[in-house]
């Protein structure tokens, strides 16, 4: 809940750590920029189609400080009438390796007692989410980089592990070996995360079973300065859309220095919406979507997955708890 307490951002900076303490506290979407962010109007909700928000913040190690992230993104969510609410990678758990060193020391309780309270807060307000997060396997197993579906009753009806690992992942995560494919508000839907899109045969394993809007969360920030990262996933994510006649939304940590900001792609490979970088914000798309104005399908025959294609990049789990996708976290 946001607190009742209520600090400017001029008299939190004159109070120092304490009063940017008190500011996260009331409102960390404030606290995390100097400009105000940018949010859809209010709207009601769509009786038809499924309208999707996805939002970017700056995430870090601190798992109690990202689930208030999420739960005002959700509640502004519901009020932007969107059906769900879609966060980037490792929003929850923080991102292995960029965010903290390792899992040895990690606090698997908090993780689940902050999961279970957004599953509440989702059944509350009647709202799918997509939370990315980490899977605890056991203590000797390496958990899995994951996106939880979260129906609006808070149960988990699917969960992608990230299937392509960098080789930084595979130093920290099991690699996934399941295809999370959904239907949601009458659109089916597929879920990927990050290095996934250097692959073009998830999006292609995806179209092939019928996947309409791809819902791809990723983690590009926290760099020191522009790199290739800049301009590569603004141009992937719509050519894998255009070569599979899909829809996208693409998101990412806000986290300064972000390398590119969340976005919506579609099958013409135009870009009909995208945010700021290095600033915390949601955008509002519905779908079924179609083109942009003189925009029309480039691709006449998709390519076609190959019997031998490799859908894993590292070293996956038998774990029971890894093979289920349903499992509790």
């Amino acid at each position: 809940m946001r607190s009742s307490t209520v600090i400017s951002r001029r008299a939190a900076i004159s109070l120092g750590p304490v009063g940017l303490a008190a500011l996260a506290a009331s409102d960390p979407l404030r606290a995390a920029s100097a400009e105000t962010p940018q949010f859809p109007p209010e709207a009601p909700r769509p009786k038809e189609g499924l309208r999707v928000a996805s939002c970017q913040f700056p995430v870090g190690s601190n798992v109690a400080q990202n689930a208030q992230y999420v739960r005002e993104f959700m509640r502004r969510a519901v009020k932007s009438g969107a059906h769900l609410l879609h966060t980037s990678e490792a929003c929850l758990s923080g991102y292995a390796g960029s965010d903290f060193k390792s899992f040895n020391t990690f606090d698997w309780e908090l993780l689940r007692r902050e999961t279970a309270a957004l599953r509440g807060l989702a059944k509350e307000l009647d709202l799918w989410l997509v939370l990315g997060s980490a899977h605890f396997l056991d203590a000797q197993t390496k958990p899995t980089n994951c996106l939880y579906l979260i129906r609006p009753d808070g149960r988990i009806v699917d969960r992608y592990d990230k299937s392509m690992c960098t080789k930084g992942d595979q130093d920290h995560y099991s690699a996934g070996t399941h295809l999370a494919v959904n239907e949601i508000c009458g659109v089916r839907t597929g879920l990927a995360i990050c290095y996934d899109i250097c692959w073009p045969q998830i999006y292609i394993a995806y179209r092939e079973r019928g996947v309409k809007l791809m819902i791809h969360s990723f983690y590009n920030a926290g760099g020191k300065d522009a790199s290739c990262l800049d301009v590569l996933n603004v141009r992937q994510v719509p050519t894998r859309c255009a070569d599979n006649r899909m829809w996208a939304v693409a998101n990412n940590s806000s986290k300064p220095y972000s390398h590119w900001a969340s976005f919506v792609a579609r099958p013409d490979a135009t870009i009909p919406k995208q945010l700021a970088i290095n600033e915390p914000g949601m955008l509002v798309h519905d779908f079924p979507d179609g083109l942009s104005r003189n925009g029309w399908y480039h691709n006449e025959q998709p390519m076609r997955l190959r019997d031998d294609e490799l859908m894993t990049w590292g070293q996956p789990s038998r774990h029971p708890r890894q093979v289920d996708p349903r499992a509790e976290p």
